[in-house]
């Protein structure tokens, strides 16, 4: 009888799972019709549809045999096997910076990434569960009887690449494509140039990305474990926003983009946080937001080179040089900037349009000059628990309706170059 209602129980969550995995790639689909820039990439794209349906049911056929035919680890030994993943991230990463022998050094590398292959179903498993039950408990998941909705899944993969482009005379995230892991830089900078080449009006970068919402979520596995419960739990909003008028609206860019990108980010912090705490019993110290004053702003002095001042500086003046239409002025002007970051330790490889049009998605980044962030985190600041916060933000569905539930939250109206309230 406990067998039959096992079965019955994995044959439930393999199909509310695959449900999920339907959705989204109808969601995603195969992204925009440019041919042109489709044939320049050729075989580095990732074919997405396939990607989904292949790990989804690798994924869940092996958890079928765990669970039907061996034995279920108890919750010491899950928690164990989570230290191991983890501990023997850091003893990889130490054995590659060894004065060994390179071939001593990666048949020792060989045989722990061998063991973290071993561990990795396990580990992703708790890790759902964990933050699975830290959502389920801030009233936020919600269900189809039984069944948590939309369920937490994600699978270790290696760091993915994205080649974002942007116009050269504005700062513009257009269609991008998803490449495959390995590609060498060698490779990526030969088709930056070669998407640049179709459209000499167009700025490209390749990016590499931490964590991808396909369905199961790719999450890298070279993060701690706090971060990769944050990336993990990052990337299941995503999951369930796309049910929402926000995360359907994710697709039309520009603002709304960026506002999916900003709660994902605040999410994940805050539930990477519980989890943890549940998982280990270690709560982390995060300062809470306090909204910056005209009077005081803690920042380091002018004479020492602090990255997120330089970068928003960097921001603003390429705003106005582009404002007057100086889009020549503007690409040297960058590259000088990167210069200057390089000598100050920041390796940037590459310095421009499509760079900002990326990373400026993201509000709460150096990146960004926009109000999204602070108006998101006065929201916060402004519900009682987060699950209120995600019901304010997930009917969101235009541009402009951020800032009207923010003024109603006590936002203060900010000047985008300093990033304080305007006077």
């Amino acid at each position: 009888m406990i067998s039959k209602l096992l079965s019955f129980q994995v044959f439930r969550t393999v199909i509310t799972s695959a449900a999920v995995v339907l959705l989204v790639i109808l969601s995603v689909g195969r992204g925009d019709s440019i041919s042109p820039l489709r044939l320049v990439a050729g075989e580095h794209e990732q074919d997405l549809v396939r990607w989904e349906l292949t790990h989804f049911m690798d994924k869940w056929f092996a958890r079928v045999i765990d669970l039907t035919l061996r034995s279920s680890p108890n919750d010491g030994e899950r928690l164990a096997a989570v230290h191991e993943f983890f501990r023997l991230r850091d003893d990889i990463a130490a054995l590659n910076t060894s004065p060994q022998s390179p071939l001593d050094v990666q048949a020792a590398v060989d045989a722990l990434k061998q063991r973290r292959f071993e561990l990795q179903a396990l580990v992703e498993e708790v890790l759902e569960s964990t933050i699975s039950q830290v959502v389920h408990e801030q009233g936020i998941i919600g269900g189809i009887g039984p069944v948590r909705w939309p369920p937490v899944d994600f699978t270790f993969e290696n760091r993915g690449l994205l080649l974002v482009r942007s116009p050269l005379d504005r700062i513009e995230r257009l269609s991008e494509l998803l490449l495959i892991p390995g590609l060498s830089l060698l490779d990526q900078i030969t088709l930056e140039e070669k998407v640049e080449s179709l459209d000499t009006d167009t700025s490209a970068l390749v990016v590499r990305v931490g964590g991808v919402a396909t369905y199961p979520a790719q999450v890298s596995p070279d993060r701690s474990l706090h971060g990769t419960l944050e990336l993990a739990a990052h990337e299941w909003l995503h999951h369930w926003l796309i049910f929402k008028p926000l995360g359907k609206r994710w697709f039309a860019g520009g603002e709304l983009q960026s506002i999916n990108e900003t709660v994902s980010n605040i999410f994940g912090q805050e539930i990477s946080d519980l989890a943890l705490e549940k998982l280990t019993g270690e709560r982390p110290e995060r300062a809470p937001w306090v909204q910056p004053t005209v009077q005081h702003r803690e920042e380091p002095a002018r004479e020492i080179f602090d990255f997120r001042r330089a970068m928003r500086e960097t921001r603003v003046r390429l705003e106005e040089l582009l404002d007057e239409g100086h889009v020549k002025e503007a690409s040297v002007f960058l590259e000088e900037r990167r210069f200057e970051f390089v000598d100050n330790g920041y390796n940037i490889r590459k310095l421009n349009n499509a760079w900002f049009a990326f990373n400026g998605t993201y509000a709460d980044s150096a990146a960004s000059i926009s109000p999204i962030e602070s108006q998101l985190r006065a929201i916060r600041a402004n519900s009682p628990n987060l699950a209120e916060f995600l019901d304010h933000v997930a009917r969101i569905n235009s541009d402009g309706q951020l800032e009207e539930v923010a003024l109603v939250s006590g936002w203060v109206p900010i000047d985008i170059t300093t990033g304080l309230p305007l006077p």
